[in-house]
């Protein structure tokens, strides 16, 4: 199982950034951020979700079901 979507899983909604997952799993940012965008039910969150304007983010979310 991915280890991220494991992370995520557990509160859904929670948005998270790459660097805060890699802290708390223990993994590089690397392959994190790989691992966010190789799983089809993680999303990317837009800027206007977490408060800023920016159009890139390194936040990543699942939708509660």
């Amino acid at each position: 199982m991915n280890s991220v979507f494991a992370l995520l899983n557990t509160t859904p909604g929670l948005k998270l950034s790459v660097k805060s997952m890699s802290k708390r799993l223990g993994i590089k940012k690397k392959e994190v951020f790989y691992l966010c965008f190789k799983d089809p039910r993680i999303r990317r969150v837009s800027g206007i979700e977490v408060g800023t304007n920016k159009m890139n983010l390194s936040v990543f979310t699942i939708d509660p079901q």
